[in-house]
């Protein structure tokens, strides 16, 4: 049996295509927006959702028998990687990491590199008035404090859990931009000017996650771009190719 990790978009073309391969896989998605999109797939029957610690990976291995786990989840999410990892190792089982490439951050004076969400908000605060967030719900929370001095804008998905949480933060409604992606240039810089955006915040996500576009728009519009470098991990084996992920799975 295989368990996917499956947070990204990558993630579910996995799951897919091993599932098209005839392999016995389950699927872990820690939203119920994620489960939706399996369900949509056809693939509700192997997915399943919460949120696993590094106990839960462990008695999940156990339950269902996995021989293989392959790590697909987002490249900041490190504590779910790490705990995976560690159950893997403790087990005696083979994990596999996938990752999207990252993308080279040109060298500009409107690009600032940092790495972590508190060096973002210290940074944030140096710089412009009027704030856009691209770095998910989760990371909301960490800049509100610069709430009192700053105007917050967040771009999320679509999930009602998220837009309420955004609300009880005392994020204004007219301040959430709750959109799926992927968002072309002209789109970013359409937003960056519809809200008069002198700062915006991104993680390196990679192309998948629409970094270039990101960027390019806010360097056209002339805004400062605070860009989160990926935390680092060291993974036994990485792999940036969903045919390679396949394969090796399928010649074990």
């Amino acid at each position: 049996m295989i368990l996917v990790l499956s947070g990204t978009d990558e993630g579910k073309e996995i799951v897919r295509r091993l599932h098209e391969e005839g392999l016995s896989l389950l699927t872990t998605v820690a939203t119920e927006y994620g489960k939706r999109m399996f369900e949509q797939m056809g693939l509700e029957t192997v997915c399943l959702q919460g949120r696993l610690d590094a106990n839960g990976f462990l008695r999940l291995i156990k339950e269902k028998g996995i021989a293989t786990v392959i790590d697909a989840t987002h490249p900041y999410a490190i504590e779910v990687s790490q705990n995976a990892m560690d159950a893997c190792k403790k087990t005696n089982i083979r994990y596999l990491r996938f990752e999207r490439q990252e993308i080279e951050i040109p060298a500009h004076p409107l690009i600032h590199k940092v790495k972590t969400m508190a060096e973002a908000v210290d940074k944030s605060r140096a710089l412009g008035k009027r704030i856009f967030l691209t770095t998910g719900i989760s990371s909301v929370a960490k800049f509100i404090p610069l709430k009192g001095e700053k105007e917050l804008y967040v771009r999320i998905l679509p999930v009602p859990e998220h837009i309420a949480l955004c609300l009880d933060m005392g994020i204004p409604p007219a301040n959430i931009i709750a959109m799926h992606g992927p968002f072309s240039e002209d789109l970013n810089r359409a937003m960056f000017r519809q809200y008069h955006v002198n700062v915006m915040v991104t993680k390196d996500s990679g192309e998948v996650g629409g970094v270039p576009e990101k960027i390019h728009a806010a360097l056209k519009e002339g805004i400062d771009t605070i860009v989160i470098e990926r935390p680092r991990l060291v993974f036994p084996q990485k792999y940036s190719s969903i045919d390679e992920v396949v394969h090796k799975v399928k010649t074990k």
